[in-house]
């Protein structure tokens, strides 16, 4: 048993508040608390309540000017027939079949996958979409797990990319920290670069990304921001990533895909392109549709 020590918000409704213990916020129900301890909330006026994450409350009272709570680790089953909800927004990106200029929509609360062969377009992609994610979003956070800034400055300058002002550059690699330094800063969108470069030690080589992804996709969902999401494709057999007719193999899936496999389980969509020589252009496939819509 823990004590949550600050309040994070002002706004609460009927059902739940939150509450900040130390870094972690946790989702708190009302309706757990005894009548006199929800009396006493509703005539509180100091601190913020802001909802997020979850814990299982035990015990709550209010004491001198902060709200102390005893809870344990456990995750409160939510009642589904309370529960509002939010309207499903998406977040439109840009891409080209040839020269036509061709558009994707994907959910917003999640993250896409976007994967190709090393050297074959995952970081003009990104880059080519940081104008529109800048409009769509309040805040857009770059984070790169290969390219230096002045790399990032020289590509953008190499690609005539008009820079958002709301662009950030960082190579953040903790979703703790990522969730901390979003804090006001309104809508989040993230392009997550050559995340195949973000390995642990030890057996498990896709261990450490996993784990950052899974991070990632509860603190995106429970937000209500976005990620595109970057990583190198490695086939785990001999079929050709493309066909006879220069287009990409239909035998082509998440799961012969090493890597894009692990983090297709949570993404909302997930794209691959690749270069063909006999088309002499890009060619792309949606492996995973998900909730995507093309336009």
């Amino acid at each position: 048993m823990e004590k949550l020590i600050e309040v994070t918000s002002k706004a609460w409704d009927d059902y739940s508040l939150i509450l900040i213990y130390k870094r972690s916020k946790f989702r708190i129900l009302i309706s757990q608390l005894p009548a006199i301890t929800q009396k006493r909330l509703k005539e509180h006026n100091s601190g913020e309540f802001n909802i997020n994450g979850s814990c299982f409350l035990s015990k709550g009272e209010i004491v001198l000017d902060s709200l102390h709570f005893t809870f344990n680790k456990y995750g409160i089953p939510i009642k589904l027939i309370d529960h509002k909800i939010r309207k499903t927004d998406y977040v439109v990106y840009t891409y080209y079949k040839g020269s036509i200029e061709k558009q994707l929509e994907v959910q917003k609360n999640g993250f896409m996958v976007y994967c190709a062969p090393t050297g074959q377009g995952k970081t003009y992609f990104a880059l080519k979409n940081i104008e529109d994610l800048g409009r769509q979003f309040d805040t857009v956070l770059y984070i790169n797990f290969e390219l230096s800034i002045d790399d990032i400055m020289n590509r953008c300058n190499e690609m005539n990319i008009k820079i958002p002002k709301n662009l950030y550059v960082s190579p953040l690699d903790n979703v703790d920290v990522i969730r901390e330094w979003c804090e006001n800063r309104g809508s989040c969108a993230f392009e997550i670069d050559n995340i195949d470069n973000l390995v642990g030690g030890g057996q498990d080589a896709f261990g450490e990304q996993l784990d950052f992804i899974k991070n990632l996709d509860r603190f995106l969902k429970d937000y209500n921001h976005h990620a595109l999401v970057l990583t190198q494709l490695v086939k785990e057999n001999n079929i050709s990533l493309l066909g006879k007719d220069g287009e990409i193999n239909d035998g082509i899936t998440t799961n012969i895909l090493s890597g894009v496999k692990q983090l297709s389980y949570l993404s909302r969509t997930v794209m691959m392109t690749s270069y063909s020589p006999e088309l002499q252009k890009y060619v792309y496939k949606i492996l995973k549709v998900g909730s995507a819509k093309s336009v």
